[in-house]
């Protein structure tokens, strides 16, 4: 360990601690969902210009002194101050993870390990973009560890900034140069490189990537330089001029888009060095910004900012029992009476401690180790656990088999004596005498995937019961139930009765996540009763109807790519090899989602007729496709169940009833310019006659169903109506 220079230290400023106060209040104002605090995530840039003006100028003072620059010294003063708290709310976080605590935050442990490792902010740009966490996201369900992003960069900086700083420095002083004029061109770089990561990259890489916010640093370390070499002066005017202007763009700046989110937080950044300039000359605001109470919020900031949000995710409003300013009032005290315990008790005292180097390097890899045991313990969730097996998929694939016969429906017999109160009858392909067996109101079925994720799925049922399956020549088989059954309830809606047929009926499923989750249960179902239906799917996460436009949620992630190519390429070749008689389709969230088709517009949502005529359009556009493309095909439009995700009632655009009512209107009047090949089925009201749209193991998300739950009605509902659809052509 090298030996630690003489220290420079800098002159404390209590107004910058009240800078400090200043952009935490902001953060935990935006959080708190406070509407008139749109743009409060500007105070994480506000930190990150502050901590470049800080870190720098020690680094200037150092070089100064000693013509050189002790980078462990500086790593160990770091480690001293950040990585304590840091650790331990770790570390909490994780032990509460175990106990189920943070119900809807499917990456808990990956989060945790990449705050750990300081590359948070990748990791989220990586794997934080499913649709599954989006539609969390939507609803307010966020994982405790989403803001370790910024201290990630923040870190990363402290990791790289150094070493660039001394051989910028050295290489200054040996040419003669300006370091000033170093910075300047540093800082251009960085800041033209913004634009263009979020123009390539997408809307997420601008906020999360490293070199897009890199430049809101600099611009703190080039006033430290400035400042220095008097290359720049504070004047009278600034320190008000630009406290009013930060407040104002962290109250007009929106939400969600807008032009941080295209690369311009390096001109925003340039309004928190100008109040930072400001703040080196005496007057009325830097006066205000030296209170005792900015200044000792300010104190305790890393800590408010570290703690605050796993606290809100926590503290929800169904925990409190309270809303709005109340649940606000009740998650900011305990934010602060934590971040100041945090301070006096782990922070301060091991920041103030004297232990040299390799000392604080030793507490620190004990403390990272400690905290790697506690994330080995956090359960791993699969966010798609609805996923169908292979071997059911395999089993239930539509055959590519050239042409395809007429679906013919036979009048139905009445059932054997044995067979049931609720048996029907069907003509398997090529045996008029041989029968299938559908199952009674109150039997379970099996979950036949192999990817399950029980660890979501409650024992609701007794073990034991049957359910009816047909072997390869049609014939009624039972099998045991070999997984946890879906409890139901005896009061279930009867049966469909299906007509016996000539062959299987071929259903094609097309849409979004929850027409795959749904879908999935029709191709366990048609695995299980291969004389009935043959089923493949052509969904694609985020696949709805409305075409073009862009969703401002989806950052980088390629939706919309996909769903084009599952619209435009796989699902017309499907038509035209697979002969479908039915195509079902099904979408949830994707086409209420608020969407940009015209800049100048802005965002609209299914509210607006400007957004129900381009989605008439579309919508009309597919059916049209589906019955053109195949003379005999039907289309079923779902009517999907209301969306109660996790079970907490937060509003969100995904979850606006009037915006579902409009796409349901929609749906209906598509229906009704095809009367005889184009219906509209309602899952919804089935689910709510049922007793079951709020069952937990049929949907444990409260948006898919799970494999139990999907299986459960496509053999009591789904299957039998899709094919009593289908025969409506054949029967005339």
């Amino acid at each position: 360990m090298e030996p630690s220079p003489t220290r420079a230290r800098l002159a404390h400023q209590p107004a910058l601690d009240g800078l400090r106060a200043l952009a935490v209040s902001m953060v935990l104002l935006f959080h708190g969902g406070v509407s008139w605090m749109h743009g409060g995530y500007f105070g994480v840039s506000m930190f990150f210009t502050l901590s470049g003006f800080l870190i720098t100028s020690l680094l200037v003072r150092e070089f100064e002194n000693e013509r050189r620059i002790a980078p462990l010294a500086f790593y160990a003063r770091r480690a001293k101050r950040l990585l304590p708290a840091s650790t331990v709310c770790l570390a909490i976080v994780s032990i509460m993870a175990t106990r189920d605590t943070w119900r809807g935050a499917n990456h808990v442990r990956r989060d945790a390990m990449g705050a750990l490792f300081q590359i948070a902010n990748w990791v989220q740009l990586g794997g934080g973009g499913s649709y599954t966490d989006l539609q969390s996201k939507q609803v307010g369900l966020l994982s405790p560890l989403d803001h370790y992003w910024s201290l990630a960069i923040e870190e990363q900086f402290y990791w790289l900034w150094p070493l660039c700083f001394w051989g910028l420095a050295r290489l200054a002083r040996r040419r003669g140069w300006s370091l000033t004029r170093i910075l300047v061109a540093l800082t251009l770089v960085f800041a033209a490189a913004a634009p263009v990561i979020a123009a390539v990259w997408g809307r997420d890489a601008a906020y999360w990537a490293t070199p897009a916010r890199a430049a809101e640093i600099l611009i703190g370390a080039l006033l430290a330089v400035a400042l220095r070499e008097r290359r720049i002066a504070p004047r009278r005017w600034m320190a008000p001029f630009f406290l009013v202007a930060v407040i104002v763009i962290a109250i007009v700046l929106p939400a969600a888009g807008g032009p941080a989110y295209h690369g311009a937080f390096p001109l925003l950044a340039i309004a928190s060095a100008g109040l930072l300039l400001g703040l080196q000359r005496a007057g009325a605001v830097v006066r205000g910004l030296s209170l005792r109470p900015f200044v000792a919020l300010g104190a305790i900031s890393y800590g408010v900012y570290l703690y605050h949000f796993p606290i809100y995710v926590f503290l929800s409003a169904q925990r409190v029992g309270r809303t709005g300013w109340m649940l606000l009032a009740v998650r900011i005290v305990v934010t602060l009476v934590i971040a100041t315990a945090s301070y006096w008790l782990i922070e301060r005292p091991i920041r103030r401690a004297t232990w040299n180097g390799s000392r604080t390097l030793m507490h620190a890899v004990i403390a990272v180790g400690l905290v790697m045991v506690a994330i080995v313990f956090v359960p791993v969730r699969n966010a798609t656990y609805w996923t169908t097996s292979a071997a059911a998929v395999a089993a239930a694939e539509i055959p590519a088999d050239g042409a395809v016969g007429a679906l013919v429906a036979a009048p139905t017999t009445d059932p054997e004596p044995d067979a049931g109160p609720d048996a029907t009858t069907a003509r398997s392909a090529g045996d008029d005498s041989s029968a299938t067996t559908e199952p009674s109101a109150d039997t379970t079925v099996p979950d036949t995937a192999d990817t399950a994720d029980t660890a979501d799925t409650a024992d609701a049922g007794d073990r034991g019961q049957v359910a009816n399956t047909s072997d390869a020549s049609g014939t009624a088989q039972t099998a045991p139930v070999g997984s946890d059954p879906v409890s139901t309830s005896s009061t279930l809606p009867p049966v469909p009765v299906i007509p016996a047929l000539n062959r299987p009926v071929r259903i094609i499923v097309v849409g979004d996540s929850t027409a795959q989750a749904t879908g999935g249960g029709l191709v366990q179902w048609a695995a299980l009763n291969p004389t009935l239906a043959k089923v493949s799917l052509f969904a694609a996460p985020g696949c709805g109807f409305v075409r073009g436009g862009v969703v401002p949620t989806d950052g980088i992630e390629p939706f919309t790519a996909h769903c084009d190519r599952a619209l435009d390429h796989d699902l017309p070749h499907a038509l035209a090899s697979l002969h479908p008689d039915v195509v079902m389709l099904m979408t949830t969230i994707r086409d209420i989602e608020p969407r940009i088709f015209d800049p100048a517009e802005g965002p609209i949502t299914p509210k607006d007729s400007r957004f129900l005529d381009r989605a008439r359009v579309d919508y009309d556009a597919i059916t049209n496709l589906i019955l053109g493309s195949s003379p005999n095909a039907h289309v079923v439009w779902i009517r999907p169940p209301a969306i109660n995700q996790y079970w907490l009632d937060i509003d969100s655009p995904s979850r606006d009833p009037l915006a579902h009512a409009a796409i349901e209107q929609l749906m209906r009047a598509v229906a009704a310019e095809h009367p005889d090949r184009v219906e509209v089925l309602d899952l919804r009201q089935w689910l709510e006659d049922a007793g079951l749209a709020e069952n937990h193991d049929y949907r444990p998300d409260g948006v898919h169903l799970g494999q139990l739950g999907s299986l459960d009605v496509a053999q009591r509902w789904l299957g039998p109506e899709l094919i009593i659809e289908a025969t409506r052509t054949s029967t005339g």
